[in-house]
Order: C-alpha cells, then structure tokens, then sequence
C-alpha cells in the first residue's frame, strides 16, 4: 500500500496527548493530511499469523465497496457478518445513491444501507444474494497482539497486511455527516492503512474481527485507528431498517 490523499480530518486523543488523523475512504471532502504528535510506533510486523488456509476463508469474506459520492469515486471496504450484511465505515457510504458490493469471487451486488452510526463511523449493508461465510467478532483482544487487516485496493482485489495492537484510545472526532463532536472508544494499530482501507476489518490470528479500521494517523502510514468490535454489536441490537436513509454530500 502506498501514501494518497486522505480524506477529511480528525482529531484524536489518547491520555494527556493529541493526536490529528485522517479517513481513510477515496470520496467527496479530500483534504491535505493534517499533522499530529502521536508518537511513532514500534514499527508494523512483518507477518499476521494466520494459517494459509485460514487466510482464504477469511478474504472470501471480505468485500470491496464503491459508488460515486459528490460527483467523484469512492471506495472502502468491509466484511461479512452474515451471509447477507455487510459491515463497512459510515463515511464510505456518505453521498452514493447506488452503492456496488465486489466479492472475493468476482460479483458485483447492489448494496443496501440497513443501519448507520455517525457515532461511531459504523455502516452495514444488506446485500442480495452475497451468499458469505460471516466473521465472528470478538472483544477479548490483547495489547500487542498480532493478526490480518483486509482492505480493498482498486481493481478491486484484497490487500491483506498484518497489524499490531498497540493502546486504547478514545478519539474525539466530528460525528459522520455532522459537526457535533463525539468520542469513539478505538484500538491504536500499527498497520499499513491506506486510501481505500476504510471499513476494513482487523482480524486476529483465530480468524476473529476486533475493529473496523477508519483513520490514519498523519505521522506515517504505521499508526492507524480501529472501532471495536463491540460498537457493531450494538448497532445491531438497535434494529435494521431498509428505509433508511444516510446523509448526502
């Protein structure tokens, strides 16, 4: 994965320190990568950990995403978490009236939005017909464990990389599609996220998602930011509505 332009700015903070990080989506809203005063990390593994056969279960559960939001591309990617929802960012979604699904196989589904947290910068579609094996999620994750990040590159074909967990955070960021700012409980990673990795899923060497990767930090492409796992399981229990309607550009 090489440096781009991120999208839109975020800040974020971590104890006494702040942090300022970029999304990581290609759409409308791209700005110049803000600085931050995060502290480098030890630098990113050079393996994730998962078997070879686990690793092609895993990517046949992932997904690209794409549509075209304020009269430009963009593009993200997610995971399975049944054999028809898909788990993606909120900002991916932001402003595509018709939202294309790419599967590890080949297909191209229509996506549907069925849940939206600005919040947390959670989204999950219903796609016809996607026929996945889900991922399971977890909430039992170790600083300084290792695992896979998935994320899609244009093509679209998927990029797994490694990831290290490295803290907690707690970000203090713009609400998706708003101005009110809120704070997201998040994993700081050290990880190889980049422009298109946004939605995509951290996943630990048992084949188990611990986040949903959605920023950047502007210190180099080695610190990322992940939600957890368990900020899905409560958008979930809250309901899905397949008139639902997200914000637009």
């Amino acid at each position: 994965m090489t440096n781009a332009p991120l999208r839109r700015r975020a800040a974020l903070r971590f104890g006494a320190a702040l942090v300022t990080a970029a999304l990581v989506a290609t759409g409308c809203g791209d700005s110049s990568a803000p600085e931050d005063s995060t502290p480098a990390a030890e630098g990113i593994p050079s393996e994730h950990g998962l078997s070879d056969a686990l690793v092609e279960r895993v990517l046949a559960s992932t997904v690209g995403i794409d549509g075209v939001a304020c009269g430009r591309l963009a593009s993200g990617s997610g995971f399975a978490l049944t054999d028809a929802l898909i788990v993606t960012n909120a900002h991916v979604i932001v402003g595509i009236d018709e939202i294309s699904v790419h599967t590890y196989d080949g297909r191209e589904l229509e996506g549907v939005p069925v849940a939206f947290d600005p919040v947390n910068d959670l989204a999950i579609l219903d796609v016809e017909g996607a026929d996945l094996q889900p991922l399971p999620l977890t909430d039992n994750t170790a600083v300084g464990s290792t695992g896979m990040l998935v994320g899609w590159e244009s093509g679209p074909v998927a990029d797994p990389s490694p990831y290290r967990v490295d803290r907690r955070v707690t970000v203090r960021i713009e609400a998706v599609g708003a101005t009110e700012r809120v704070e997201r409980p998040a994993w700081s990673v050290a990880a190889d996220i980049d422009v298109g990795d946004s939605g995509a899923p951290l996943v630990d060497r048992t084949g188990e998602v611990i986040g949903v990767a959605f920023a950047t930090s502007t210190a180099g492409s080695s610190i990322g930011y992940a939600v957890r796992s368990s900020a899905i399981t409560e958008l979930v229990s809250q309901g899905l509505d397949p008139n639902l309607t997200i914000p637009g550009c």
